[in-house]
């Protein structure tokens, strides 16, 4: 036996009309709706509104409580490759302090051996012959050029002197050496955690072969400073500026900087010198 329901309802959100009367089989195995077949597919369409929204709604609200996990476990990574790029930069300037040492206790010492031992060669055979004694010379010569060349990738490895006296002592080093004319302004004296002395070093090495080879400077300052945690690296001239950071050597610089969480700037505008700018962290 069939119930019949009527009472001008219409549920909020759906396409029903008012009035609209439905009929529910007593056994609950039918449905129908007076207002004909489209009403009823309405009824349905809405319906499926309804649950897609309720699903959505609750898909949103996952994903608002998901966000901070998701956000803390982004951080967490982050950490973790960070540090792990750290641990990579310490083993491979503990690794070039291995072969800095090596070459210097072993090649170059052979070197400076053979010359001496090339120079005592020399002067004997000076009065007997001087053809031997000038192919002598030209031998000693040779071992001379070869022992300046392994000083310099020895030094380019990782500088002996940046072990030995810091900071100071391999900056004073570096602008002795300096083509163009360099001057310190500041260096501090204290020691500093070796990756971040190395990084300051190569910092002011690639900085002054770059104003050598492509600025037309007639002078460059040096400056390096401890401003709270930060060891700011300061290298400006006052050549030609329009410097473009695009370089091999200037990219393989900013990224030894990332590398221990520092920041390195470049401010270059043409005809008014450059000026590179390092921040390395230093707690």
């Amino acid at each position: 036996m069939d119930s019949l329901l009527s009472g001008g309802f219409q549920m909020p959100g759906c396409g029903v009309p008012a009035g609209v009367f439905l009929r529910v089989s007593a056994s609950g195995n039918e449905a129908a709706i007076a207002g004909g077949h489209s009403a009823l597919m309405t009824t349905r369409t809405d319906a499926d509104c309804f649950t897609a929204a309720a699903n959505g709604a609750v898909t949103g609200t996952s994903l608002a409580l998901e966000q901070p996990r998701l956000q803390a476990a982004a951080a967490a990574q982050l950490d973790q490759v960070r540090a792990s790029r750290a641990r990579i930069v310490e083993a491979c300037d503990a690794e070039r302090r291995r072969l800095e040492r090596d070459l210097h206790d072993g090649a170059q010492q052979r070197l400076v051996t053979l010359s001496l031992v090339l120079g005592k060669a020399r002067h004997r055979a000076a009065r007997a012959d001087p053809e031997l004694a000038a192919l002598i010379e030209s031998a000693s010569q040779e071992a001379a050029e070869a022992l300046t060349e392994l000083r310099e990738l020895a030094r380019g490895i990782h500088p002996a002197v940046l072990t030995q006296t810091g900071l100071s002592g391999a900056i004073q080093a570096l602008v002795e050496r300096s083509p163009v004319a360099a001057t310190i302004t500041a260096v501090p004296n204290g020691r500093f955690p070796a990756t971040i002395e190395a990084t300051a070093y190569f910092v002011v090495s690639e900085a002054l072969a770059n104003v050598a080879k492509h600025s037309l400077a007639d002078s460059t300052q040096v400056t390096i400073r401890q401003l709270h945690e930060w060891l700011v690296v300061q290298v400006s001239d006052d050549g030609t500026g329009g410097a473009r950071p695009v370089g091999s050597g200037l990219r393989g610089l900013a990224d030894r900087v990332a590398s221990v969480g520092g920041l390195l700037r470049i401010d270059s505008p043409p005809g008014s010198g450059t000026r590179l700018e390092a921040f390395l962290p230093c707690p």
